[in-house]
């Protein structure tokens, strides 16, 4: 009877023991570090390019932004996408020049009387089919459509839509009693990560295709000395 009481006391002590040692760790993380969370999830294909262009001195051209035309409910934020464009066309420099048109337009034929006025060979249209603003604890993401015009004949020379989205991805922590998922991405982080990838996707497409090398003729003292005469 004494032996089977001292086999359960060793039992309880044990199962005792690892209970304050988990409780110790698991204060130990809650206290001291950071909830254990992963980098929130962003979704972005390649663009689509509809209309390309394989007039490459395009590249020497200059092109006016016109504002982005963006759904009725968020009508607000057309004038930030399209400044965010603007300084992203700036930057990567797929065309020579770029001056923004704060004037806004009702149809194509105005469209292009503002950029004869500005002395534009290519005006920049926008268009924005889709935009989601959940902040930083939801779903975020937009569509964006560009047509890059040229101005005198008024034909589209490149036409591309690309899509991007964002949203929190917490992993619970079994030592920590709550977690928050780390803050998904701003939309205005997503448009600045979307108007670079389109701005070079446009590069890209101007870009003239590698030349192969042209090795030059052999001389008459070339000749002799791989002859051997």
């Amino acid at each position: 009877m004494v032996r089977k009481m001292g086999w359960r006391q060793k039992v309880w002590s044990l199962v005792i023991l690892v209970s304050v040692l988990l409780w110790a760790v698991g204060c130990s993380t809650y206290w001291n570090t950071v909830p254990y969370l992963e980098t929130p999830k962003i979704q972005a294909g390649p663009p689509e390019n509809f209309v390309t262009s394989s007039n490459y001195s395009y590249r020497r051209y200059r092109i006016a932004v016109l504002p982005f035309r963006v759904p009725a409910q968020v009508t607000d934020v057309g004038y930030s996408i399209t400044e965010v464009f603007h300084r992203q066309l700036l930057e990567k420099r797929p065309f020579l020049g770029v001056v923004r048109v704060s004037e806004y337009y009702n149809t194509f034929a105005d469209a292009q009387k503002l950029a004869k006025a500005q002395g534009a060979e290519l005006f920049l249209m926008g268009e924005v089919p889709y935009f989601l603003d959940s902040g930083t604890t939801g779903k975020s993401g937009l569509q964006i459509d560009l047509k890059v015009v040229e101005t005198n004949t008024g034909n589209t020379v490149m036409y591309l839509s690309d899509t991007i989205s964002s949203e929190p991805r917490p992993i619970y922590d079994l030592w920590v009693m709550e977690t928050k998922p780390k803050p998904s991405p701003s939309i205005y982080f997503l448009v600045e990560t979307l108007a670079a990838r389109m701005c070079l996707a446009m590069q890209k497409e101007l870009e003239p295709p590698d030349q192969p090398a042209v090795s030059a003729p052999l001389t008459n003292s070339a000749y002799k000395n791989t002859s051997g005469k």
